[in-house]
């Protein structure tokens, strides 16, 4: 499973990423843009909230 890093294009063929667990508390945005035989997809948003427990 790949991790996913701060502005780095991550390219996977599974749907499954990690995030980097050095990433400092705060709100996140990524953008997945998904790629087949019949191009890419428009981009999803997700927001990912980092907070120490």
């Amino acid at each position: 499973m790949e991790t996913l890093t701060l502005e780095r294009p991550l390219t996977v063929k599974e749907p499954e990423v990690l995030l980097d667990p050095q990433l400092p508390e705060g709100t996140y945005l990524v953008r997945l843009v998904v790629q087949g035989s019949t191009g890419k997809s428009e981009p999803a948003e997700l927001v990912i909230k980092v907070s120490k427990e």
